[in-house]
């Protein structure tokens, strides 16, 4: 059986980190049976990190990482949704512009944090969800700029730092709280009616249910 592999073109650091280790989870659990090598591959080169979710950096690392994997079958754009959701230099409007062949986009809602926050439970996802809900600061419906919400949750999750994660980060405990969560991504406010994107999160569990049906139940 061939593996499925992935590419992902990715916004930034912590996007890069984040595919590493859930590559380097999935290449850790037992080789199927009839099965030579790990059936499923998230790649995300180094190369293929956008350093910026702004539409047109995104497109031109896409369109590199198309160039120079022409072989690939799928090749996706993981970024983060907070430049769409307020249209900051036109992110929105490029995307609903978007040429036919430029694949739907998956977003973070609406950014890497939130989707760090989804792989907890607990006291620590609570918490979370209070600073950004409507009694909170109200950042999953209108979303706060980094310098805003940075401080609040390196005070949520002390361990956090930008663009590092833990080696072990990535685990079925982990995933098991991403598919739980993904009821919290606040993916309904989409302020400029942006049609045609996805879900990261929701594109990975999708995947690894597929691959390794009943883990995580």
């Amino acid at each position: 059986m061939q593996p499925k592999i992935h590419l992902i073109v990715c916004e930034g650091k912590s996007e890069w980190v984040y595919v590493r280790r859930l590559q380097r989870f999935l290449d850790s659990l037992p080789i199927p049976p009839n099965t030579f090598e790990t059936p499923l591959r998230f790649v995300g080169p180094e190369h293929a990190a956008a350093k910026n979710g702004a539409f047109g950096k995104l497109l031109s690392s896409y369109n590199k990482a198309r160039r120079d994997n022409k072989k690939a079958r799928s090749i996706q754009v993981w970024a983060d949704f907070d430049l769409y959701h307020r249209n900051d230099g036109k992110c929105a409007e490029h995307y609903a512009a978007k040429t036919e062949g430029i694949p739907d986009f998956l977003f973070s809602f609406h950014n890497f944090e939130d989707f760090y926050a989804l792989h907890f439970d607990g006291e620590h996802l609570a918490l979370w969800r209070h600073y950004g809900g409507t009694t909170g600061r109200r950042h999953f419906t209108k979303p706060l700029h980094a310098r805003d919400y940075r401080p609040e949750i390196e005070r949520i999750f002390p361990g956090y730092t930008k663009g590092g994660l833990p080696a072990d980060f990535v685990s079925w405990n982990s995933l098991r709280n991403l598919k739980a969560n993904l009821r919290h991504q606040p993916a309904a406010s989409n302020p400029q009616n942006l049609r045609g994107f996805g879900s990261f999160a929701e594109f990975i569990i999708r995947e690894v249910d597929r691959v390794y049906p009943g883990f995580l139940s």
